[in-house]
């Protein structure tokens, strides 16, 4: 039975727990090579052995997606072990810094907008050159190759306290 991902490089940011870890093993069990990043070190390590005694192909990049250079290293790494086909870019790096709005600073919001919005664009511009070059060579063969760019966020529920943000705090 063919594998849904078969040879294809993806990489993926948050891989070291929860969803991140969740769509790097899945993308793996279908045959991807994987470029795994996460802030912690010690836990995208622990996800790229678990990949590779599972027989799949897997590198990490440690490293906080929203600091200078490390989407293009992620990139690189991804360009260097597998070759310039990006096939998949799954950002889900992320976090919530739980806070009614009207109790929210700057420094809180730049901070999710960094690792939900900056840090994914980074990431993505970084393989754009490798994407377009591609995309060109494969339109001239006459071939189309699909690729996936998804970009996961995430929200805070609770309970009923979302009614804070229309202005009936107390």
């Amino acid at each position: 039975m063919e594998k849904m991902l078969e040879g294809k490089a993806c990489l993926v940011t948050g891989a070291g727990r929860g969803i991140g870890k969740a769509a790097a093993l899945l993308f793996a069990k279908e045959g991807g090579k994987i470029v795994l990043n996460d802030v912690d070190p010690v836990e995208v390590e622990d996800t790229q052995e678990e990949i590779r005694r599972a027989g799949g192909q897997a590198l990490s990049v440690a490293g906080d997606v929203t600091a200078e250079g490390v989407p293009e290293k992620i990139v690189q790494t991804a360009v260097d072990a597998f070759g310039p086909n990006i096939d998949v870019i799954a950002n889900i790096a992320g976090y919530t810094w739980d806070g009614m709005i009207h109790k929210m600073d700057d420094r809180q919001w730049d901070a999710i907008l960094k690792v939900h919005l900056t840090a994914p664009f980074r990431i993505i511009r970084a393989a754009a050159p490798y994407i377009r070059e591609n995309a060109r060579a494969e339109k001239e063969a006459g071939k189309r190759i699909m690729r996936k760019i998804i970009n996961v966020s995430s929200v805070f529920h609770a309970g009923n306290r979302s009614s804070n943000l229309h202005g009936d705090a107390k």
